[in-house]
């Protein structure tokens, strides 16, 4: 951790601590994500210094795209290297699987690494997720893909630098067992049957028996592998556990699993995701999940959608200039032509009376 000047914060630096007000009120949670927009508000709140984590999460002046876009040389480096990563991984899978042949687990962990710096620097992965995985269904890309979003939810989460490779592994192979499956079912695109689900459902304990034959895999990774389809209520599988018989890192699988699965799934992928994401956590009830992880990770990924121009259900398109935890799909917008309403400036008035009065809430990305 280290203390910074407000003038030499970045976007994209981690708060390592609650940001108080001068009347002690928490400005910016731990573990957010800094963005311009906020960084402006902090000044506003006559800030002067904030204590952030060592590493970036991410560069944010990578905004997000919507739909099908051109790559700038970065993004076209990453795909490229992704595609020779999950290739990778495809072979040396296949032929442990097949042929029992051992491998390094390190060597591909150390390749999934590597694809977050490009050019010295963190890329943004989910822009570059949200338009790649759209296009590549594959089992070995969701692995891959499931790895990269952990590693970054673990630094929003606040993981040591040690945990923070724990968790890329635990996404890595996470769903190894379904390379144990028939191939019939387990690269099926359509409904299932019910004799379909339940071999579906022995992946996790077939995951857990493939890595349990190396030594160099970790009683975490494999633990993963076993419980990632568990729930904290006790409604998951293969044995029911609930909150506390879950692992930290098991918990945080299940929401990048989640999430990169929906970006897959083409009714909600793209710029819609995130919105489906928070419909899903939502309806599913919080209780399945570990409350705080959820929170953090919609906070952080809403983040990436500042300035970005979004429809309310009222009918009109605004700017989300701030995402609020707890009610992201209530954010402070500015309005246009409505000084009483800059939610820039007046960010406590205003959303409260925005939200109590009218009742606003987005309704899609642009």
């Amino acid at each position: 951790m280290k203390r910074v000047s407000i003038a030499d914060l970045k976007p994209g630096m981690i708060a390592a601590e609650d940001v108080l007000s001068p009347d002690t009120q928490t400005v910016v949670p731990k573990s957010t994500v800094l963005t311009e927009n906020i960084i402006v508000r902090l000044e506003n709140y006559c800030i002067y210094y904030v204590v952030v984590e060592d590493e970036a999460a991410y560069d944010l002046a990578c905004p997000l795209t919507s739909g099908t876009s051109d790559f700038d040389e970065k993004s076209s480096c990453f795909i490229g290297a992704f595609k020779r990563c999950s290739e990778h991984y495809h072979a040396v899978l296949t032929n442990s699987v097949a042929k029992n042949e051992p491998f390094c687990s390190d060597d591909l962990l150390r390749e999934v690494v590597s694809l977050l710096h490009q050019d010295g620097s963190i890329v943004n992965i989910f822009n570059i997720l949200l338009n790649l995985r759209s296009t590549d269904n594959t089992i070995y890309s969701h692995c891959i893909g499931v790895a990269l979003i952990s590693n970054v939810f673990s630094r929003w989460l606040g993981f040591t630098k040690e945990e923070q490779l724990t968790a890329t592994a635990c996404g890595l192979f996470h769903d190894c067992g379904m390379l144990m499956l028939p191939s019939v079912i387990s690269e099926k695109t359509g409904h299932f049957t019910q004799e379909e689900l339940a071999i579906i459902k022995t992946h996790p304990i077939e995951g857990f028996h493939l890595l349990s034959k190396y030594r160099s895999i970790s009683e975490t990774v494999r633990d993963t592998a076993l419980t990632h389809h568990e729930r904290c209520d006790a409604s998951g599988y293969p044995y029911g556990l609930s909150g506390s018989e879950i692992s930290k890192f098991t918990k945080l699988v299940m929401i990048a699993d989640i999430f990169d699965s929906m970006i897959v799934d083409k009714t909600c992928r793209l710029s819609m995701c995130p919105l489906s994401l928070i419909k899903y956590f939502n309806d599913s009830g919080f209780q399945k999940y570990e409350a705080d992880y959820v929170l953090t990770f919609l906070e952080n990924i809403l983040n990436l959608f500042l300035e970005h121009k979004v429809t309310l259900c009222s009918g009109m398109d605004e700017n989300v200039i701030f995402v609020n935890r707890g009610t992201c799909l209530k954010p402070p917008i500015r309005l246009e032509g409505c000084k009483d309403r800059d939610l820039q400036k007046e960010y406590y008035n205003s959303i409260l009376l925005l939200s109590n009065m009218e009742n606003l809430s987005i309704e899609s990305i642009i």
